[in-house]
């Protein structure tokens, strides 16, 4: 499995996604604290954050020190069925070795 992200690039690679759909896949994707919290607060599931990364409308990355002041990672974007968008950000933790749902949003 690739580990991290190629910040190298703002392009998002097909490695990267597969990567993390295989952590999806092996139920290792955790949810950080402020993802768990903003999923709440949002009223999205566990279901509707692995639906986003797994059909996502749109994916874009975010790499360190960009202009937007964003965590790296990267970024899947889906309508969800009852109209609003859904954006959930994957981060890599460093010091663990493993690819973690960092925040998670809907409006």
């Amino acid at each position: 499995m690739l580990e991290s992200f190629d910040f190298s690039t703002e392009e998002v690679l097909e490695e990267e996604i597969k990567a993390i759909l295989a952590a999806l896949d092996a139920d290792a994707l955790p949810l950080s604290a402020h993802a768990r919290n903003e999923t709440w607060l949002d009223g999205l599931t566990l279901e509707d954050l692995y639906d986003v990364i797994s059909f996502y409308d749109e994916v874009s990355k975010d790499v360190p020190d960009n202009d937007l002041g964003r965590a790296p990672g990267l970024n899947f974007v889906r309508r969800l069925e009852d109209g609003r968008t859904a954006l959930v950000k994957v981060g890599w933790n460093s010091r663990r070795g493993f690819y973690i749902i960092v925040t998670a949003m809907a409006n």
